[in-house]
């Protein structure tokens, strides 16, 4: 073929240009969800669901089988045969693009769309390689339209057809849509759905997404994941009517409670800031109910990265923020509260803090990956490691909201990636550096918190008063100030009953304190059926305060609680033995019993950290008369304490050893862990000392002293070389006097 000298050419896509956009550019299962979401949202629709149909459960994983199927459903606008024609089907389509162009990029129930590049609608592509569409639009007896495309008759790659032995290539146009307009609707039409336990009136129109021959691997806790975000998408410096729900084999992933649960917590955060940046860096805020301005790049000028990006080497102010304005919300936690900070917060509300960061929303939706647990994009840890600690917060301690917009941030755009903000000129950087500096101020402002309460001095040690008492008693000696010293006698009186009282008040405490570990270290299933137990509860409570539920519905939802309250019984039953009114009564006890209850305890996690236990007894058994509770709590404490060190431990061979000594009556309980430093032996026995930072309690080995020292028993830490049993930890555990030679 004659080439001509002169001429034209046009671009011809490879049809491996749909996997691209589909499976390489969406990064994962989640991500693409969240884009079809988003469509979703841009159709004015108030509900989407996603439902996962015909998935085979083993254990906590999901097996995909034949006739497994994802369904994205949401009753928007839909769409008309010419929109799918000329938008829909053409990768890029610049369609949103041109609207927000023209002014238009509104939606008519006045939502800014959010998708304009025209690759969101192949994420579908990224979780399966067949994909139907249902859409009718939203007009006066518009038809249903059906479309199907199954990428699974060509290669992975689209490069050519299966089975065609010239490995020829096909080209984007190859990629056929099988089509079908149906006058009589089979997917779309008016009728009743359940919504979030609410059944509602479907409208006949929308889009019902189905996705088949599926990729990837699914388990429950992916899907809990991706519905935790789903309730995260939607701004809070707004409110817009848009509900998501997830159904896993028609059975509903209803945790919306732990968005009414963050939202009791931000209340009694201790710190709260809730403000609006100028395009000049000035900023209106309310801090803890109390109105402010200042300027950040003027007030904020020893904050060294405002000063190190805004400022020139003069000290002169070279440029202003090239970011634009913006809108934040800041909710500052100091865990280790005193008197007269907020309420004290659980272990759960701690989690459940640290699972959120500072989060991105543009336009009123979030902008992924920001507000991930596992994402830094501030740059607090970095910053702490770097500089000295306390000059920043902490990531863990802080949850934070920032509100972008299209039209105020334009510099502030998607990566293709759908993940993140592109570092382009610098725009993304100065609102980082400018945010950094809110937090420092914040900082601040909660050191100056603290001060006042040291202030106050709430908090008078035990000594400190005896002391003072003692003090008092030898001047009004010395006086010989008989009607003073019959006074103070008479309040050293006082000072020790109510010594007393608080003493028998911290055994009782002492006692229970080590149910809450016992209860989760003996049954780990246990645990996870308490909390499916309160989901179910809850979900229960949501569906009955809507008008309409489904009766069906909540009759199942009674049943399946039954079920998981009576598994619960059964399990508890195993730990009665901790429970205060069971530690009222003494007995014969064998230590090697309660040993192997403990590892029986322990079994999950010994058997997932691949730890081995030895028990090595020789001699007498030990027989000792004292509660069952109290003893099986010394050892619950010395086999946490093990089992947390080991998982930290880099060593391949992980092991636990329990030598029982019947004639000497002693047991040493033993790890090849890290061990104890020689400067903290003087401490590990004090209430609230721990090495293990936020995790640690500090209790656990003073409540094991404590209860052992009711009995005259003991416990101490092994220093001696030649008597330690492995190279991390060694404890002694000494009863005294055997009891009895053996038992039968």
């Amino acid at each position: 073929m004659m080439i001509p000298e002169k001429g034209t050419i046009s671009p011809r896509p490879y049809g491996r240009l749909i996997t691209m956009l589909g499976e390489q550019l969406i990064k994962n299962e989640k991500i693409a969800l969240l884009e079809l979401i988003k469509n979703s949202y841009d159709a004015d629709a108030s509900w989407v669901q996603i439902r996962f149909i015909n998935f085979n459960k083993s254990g906590t994983s999901l097996e995909i089988g034949e006739n497994s199927v994802i369904e994205i459903e949401d009753d928007g606008i839909g769409m008309t045969f010419d929109t799918i024609k000329d938008s829909w089907m053409n990768p890029a389509a610049p369609y949103k693009y041109i609207k927000k162009k023209m002014g238009e990029g509104r939606t008519e129930k006045g939502r800014i769309m959010q998708g304009e590049k025209g690759i969101g609608r192949y994420s579908a592509f990224k979780l399966g390689y067949a994909v139907e569409i249902f859409t009718r639009a939203k007009q006066l007896e518009a038809s249903e339209i059906y479309l199907k495309c199954d990428l699974s008759v060509f290669d992975d790659e689209i490069l050519a057809k299966k089975g065609d032995l010239s490995n020829k290539p096909i080209f984007i146009e190859d990629v056929k849509y099988d089509y079908e307009i149906r006058t009589s609707p089979e997917r779309i039409k008016q009728q009743t759905i359940v919504v979030q336990g609410s059944v509602i009136e479907k409208q006949p129109h929308g889009t019902l997404i189905r996705v088949s021959n599926l990729k990837g691997k699914w388990t429950d806790e992916k899907i809990r994941d991706i519905f935790e975000d789903c309730l995260r998408l939607v701004s809070p410096f707004g409110s817009t009517e848009f509900v998501v729900d997830i159904l896993l084999n028609g059975e509903y992933v209803f945790l919306a409670e732990e968005k009414d649960k963050l939202t009791n917590l931000l209340n009694i955060a201790d710190i709260k800031i809730d403000g609006e940046v100028d395009r000049e860096g000035r900023c209106k805020f309310i801090l803890n109910e109390k109105k402010g301005e200042m300027s950040l790049l003027d007030d904020l000028s020893d904050d060294r990265d405002i000063r190190k990006r805004f400022y020139d080497k003069g000290g002169g102010l070279k440029r202003r923020p090239e970011c634009g304005s913006f809108k934040f919300k800041f909710y500052v936690f100091e865990f280790k509260r005193k008197a007269s900070l907020a309420s004290p917060l659980s272990n759960d509300d701690r989690e459940l803090i640290r699972s959120h960061r500072t989060y991105v929303y543009r336009d009123g939706i979030r902008v992924y990956p920001y507000g991930d647990p596992s994402d830094d994009w501030l740059g607090l840890d970095i910053a702490r490691g770097l500089v000295k600690a306390g000059s920043y917060l902490s990531n863990d301690q802080v949850v934070g909201y920032v509100g972008i917009t299209s039209k105020d941030n334009p510099d502030l755009r998607d990566k293709s990636s759908r993940e993140g903000l592109m570092d382009i000129g610098n725009a993304y950087q100065d609102i980082r550096v400018l945010l950094l500096g809110i937090l420092g101020y914040l900082n601040k402002e909660l050191k100056k918190l603290k001060t006042v309460i040291r202030e106050k001095g709430l908090y008078i040690k035990e000594s400190v008063v005896e002391k003072d008492l003692s003090v008092i008693e030898n001047h009004l000696n010395k006086q010989k100030d008989s009607e003073g010293i019959s006074t103070l006698n008479r309040l050293i009186k006082d000072y020790h009953e109510e010594k007393k009282v608080f003493s028998e008040r911290v055994e009782v405490v002492e006692d229970l304190a080590g149910v809450g570990m016992a209860v989760d270290a003996a049954s780990h299933d246990l645990m996870i059926m308490m909390t499916r137990a309160a989901e179910t509860l809850n979900m229960m409570i949501k569906m009955a305060e809507k008008d309409n539920f489904d009766h069906d519905k909540l009759r199942g939802d009674l049943d399946k609680l039954r079920g998981q309250f009576a598994y619960i019984e059964d399990q508890l039953h195993g730990i009665q033995p901790l429970f205060r009114s069971s530690r009222r009564r003494s007995k014969d006890l064998r230590i090697s019993d309660i040993i192997d209850k403990v590892k029986l305890y322990y079994s999950v996690p010994i058997e997932r950290r691949n730890i081995k236990v030895i028990v090595d007894e020789k001699g007498p058994p030990i027989v000792v008369k004292c509660s069952e509770g109290i003893i099986l709590q010394v050892f619950i404490n010395l086999m946490d304490n093990a089992v947390y060190w080991l998982t930290t431990s880099t060593k391949e061979n992980k092991e636990i050893k329990i030598l029982i000594d019947g004639t000497k009556c002693e047991v040493v309980f033993a790890d090849n862990g890290l061990g104890v430093r020689e400067s903290d032996l003087p401490f590990i026995f004090e209430p609230f000392f721990s090495t293990k930072g936020i995790k640690g309690r500090g209790l656990g080995l003073y409540i094991a002293r404590q209860l052992l020292w009711r009995y005259d028993y003991e416990i101490n830490y092994i220093i001696d070389k030649d008597k330690t049993v492995l190279d991390g930890a060694n404890f002694l555990v000494s009863f005294g006097e055997n009891n009895e030679e053996g038992e039968e």
